[in-house]
């Protein structure tokens, strides 16, 4: 296995056409739903297999509200702090505690409501179970994961198994990224003035601290075949300087690109804004509190 680290040469792999995903094992495990699952998707297929996968996954994207995705994550953020803060103390502590909580709980709600899942708010530990083993397909826990793919496929509603399939799919690759681009950008924000806004912290964050540092992907060998190559999002740009900032390739780039960008940014910054709004009105109770 090789690791390559300038953005320039990683970005150049991820548009070539011959750099290929390695794919899930069709042949393995035919009794285990996560197994299924993953040779189900789009994430580890190739070629017509693929380009039939990623093209249903942009018409199920497609048909996705942008301002309702946004509505929804504020909605859900502003009522989990308010739950969560009236049974404590308000500490920053526990303000921070109940960030991440919906940093992990919201997105995947909000997506899970638009694609009409049943039960969408009990799904994110569902999911976060599936994504813990869904890049490499190992886990230490294969019962409580293949529970979880059952109850999230049975939740999906299609008709079509396929369709479930993919609609899951977003559900998982959704979670842990745009969960760790919320945390970053709110823990960014300690550092920068108040009035920053939202976009400009999560920009900052796709392009200096990656949610994602890694892909994997099968490039051409020197001598024929392919080696496997670990391909890192966030390693240093040498274009780079004051009047052209490191390109960005939190997101992918080229013709397997992540399919919803958009919708992540919608709803990050929906969840970001709603919690620094919520820190705002806080501080500014306790210096009227403390004023003499």
């Amino acid at each position: 296995m090789i690791e390559i680290t300038e953005r320039a040469e990683v970005e150049r792999l991820l548009a070539d056409p011959a750099s290929r995903v390695p794919e899930a094992d069709r042949a393995g495990s035919p009794q285990s739903s996560f197994a299924r699952f993953r040779a189900g998707v789009s994430r580890f297929a190739n070629g017509a297999t693929y380009d039939a996968r990623r093209a249903r996954l942009e018409e199920l994207l497609e048909h996705l509200d942008a301002h309702a995705l946004a509505s929804g994550a504020r909605e859900r953020t502003a009522a989990a702090m308010a739950a969560g803060l009236s049974a404590t103390d308000e500490r920053d502590a526990e303000r921070r505690a109940l960030a991440a909580q919906c940093a992990r709980h919201v997105p995947v709600a909000v997506l899970a409501a638009a694609l009409g899942f049943a039960r969408p708010d009990a799904l994110p530990p569902l999911v976060a179970t599936v994504a813990a083993a869904y890049p490499t397909g190992e886990t230490a826990h294969p019962h409580a994961t293949d529970a979880a793919v059952t109850q999230l496929l049975e939740a999906a509603g299609a008709a079509d198994g396929a369709d479930r399939t993919l609609r899951v799919q977003l559900l998982v690759q959704a979670h842990a990224a745009t969960a760790t681009l919320v945390e970053r950008a709110l823990e960014l924000a300690e550092t920068r003035a108040e009035a920053t806004p939202t976009r400009t912290l999560l920009d900052a964050v796709l392009r200096d601290d990656s949610p994602v540092p890694v892909t994997r992907r099968l490039i051409a060998a020197p001598h024929g075949g392919h080696d496997l190559a670990v391909l890192r999002l966030d390693g240093p740009d040498q274009e780079a300087a004051a009047d052209r900032p490191a390109r960005i390739l939190a997101f992918g780039a080229g013709p397997r690109a992540c399919p919803a960008p958009h919708h992540a940014l919608v709803i990050a910054a929906a969840i970001v804004d709603t919690i620094r709004a919520d820190a705002n009105r806080h501080e500014e109770t306790t210096r009227h509190a403390d004023a003499p």
